[in-house]
Formats: C-alpha cells, structure tokens, sequence
C-alpha cells in the first residue's frame, strides 16, 4: 500500500477516508456512490487490503450493521445476509463489510453534495 493511499485508509472516520480519498484525487466518491467498490476502489481491493481497513474501522462499520439492521427489523445475523450472500471465508466476509460500509457512506456524502441533485 502506497503512503499515499495509507494516508487516506487511517482517518478517523470512513467519511473522512472518503473526503481525502476525493481530495487526494485518487477517486470520486461519487463514482463509488453510484458504482459500488467492485469496480476497483485503490487501497480496499485485496483482502490484506480490506482486512486492514475493517481492523481499523471495525466499530464503525458494525455500528452501521446494527442500525440498518434495527431499521430493516432484522437481527444482526440476518441482515448479513444482505450484505454477504454466501461467504466462503472470513476473509470474504470482511471484504463485504468493507465495500458495503464503504458505499453506504459514499451514497450518505453523495446525497448531501450540492452537485448530486444537478447530476441526476
């Protein structure tokens, strides 16, 4: 991982990855809000990579499994699902978590910008 993209991985918060990611012009956050992170989103697209990022913002993206869970009416366990069809590792499983934090955020910073009604 480049110190550049290790950078924008170790801020607080996965919005304030997001917004550095953006300033650092390695990426839109809009790209990932309206494409996902499957497409290829630098520093989160290998599981060392994925693995680090959930290590590092694990109480934040378990946060937002339990409040989309407690929104959907579902258990935690159930609204993995969602999230991971059929995980064959924990690897995987983190991988999931990460992209599925990743742009549920970037859809939350996606919707607040000014640009993002012009754009539809």
């Amino acid at each position: 991982m480049t110190d550049e993209l290790k950078e924008w991985f170790l801020m607080p918060s996965i919005k304030e990855c997001l917004a550095e990611y953006e300033k650092q012009d390695i990426g839109l956050i809009a790209d990932i809000a309206k494409h996902g992170c499957s497409g290829g989103v630098a520093g989160i697209v290998y599981y060392d990579e994925t693995t680090a990022f959930h290590d590092h913002h694990q109480e934040e993206i378990w946060q937002l499994v339990q409040d989309h869970a407690d929104a959907a009416g579902l258990k935690n366990g159930e609204f993995l699902q969602h999230i991971s069809k059929d995980p064959s590792s924990l690897r995987h499983l983190l991988n999931d978590l990460v992209w599925w934090a990743v742009e549920v955020r970037a859809q939350e910073l996606h919707e607040l910008a000014p640009a993002a009604g012009a754009e539809a």
